[in-house]
């Protein structure tokens, strides 16, 4: 029984920690695959000089943002994952992700942890969407408007 523990157990931590891996790989290739075919749209579709990110959102409507430049200008292109509007925006014209920020903070809300600041999209307007803890450990997301810095959406305590 004692050498059917010493051999089990190690098997057994083995074939759990490769198949963690071929689950992770396969989520990251899955998630590398969204992220090519979102730029091969973006090249079709907006014809930038250059990519330099893809970033995955999903809100009602699922979209990669892909930052690049076209004609040596800064620019962000939402591509949509399914049937919403391709558009476009010059970086500088609108708020930066910092600005957001700041006017999260302006809110006075209870935010004990920001956990990401990402472009995405409601109704085809570019919005930044905040996600944050707040003291009681619940997610909170606020929507800032890219172009004019409005709070477009807020869901609190989820």
């Amino acid at each position: 029984m004692k050498n059917w523990i010493i051999i089990g157990l190690p098997a057994l931590v083995l074939v759990a920690g490769w198949g963690s891996l071929q689950l992770y790989n396969s989520n990251m290739n899955y998630e590398n695959g969204l992220a090519r075919t979102a730029a091969a749209k973006a090249e079709r579709q907006f014809h930038p000089d250059k990519i330099e990110s893809v970033a995955y959102y999903n809100g009602s409507e699922s979209y990669q943002v892909v930052g690049g430049t076209r004609n040596g200008v800064q620019m962000y292109f939402w591509v949509p994952d399914g049937k919403g509007a391709y558009f476009t925006r010059i970086a500088k014209n609108g708020i930066t992700s910092r600005q957001a920020l700041q006017i999260l903070a302006g809110m006075h809300l209870d935010v004990k942890t920001i956990l990401s600041v990402r472009l995405g999209a409601i109704q085809a307007t570019p919005i930044w969407e905040i996600t944050f803890l707040n003291s009681r450990g619940n997610y909170n997301y606020i929507s800032i408007n890219f172009d004019n810095g409005k709070e477009a959406q807020r869901i609190l305590n989820i």
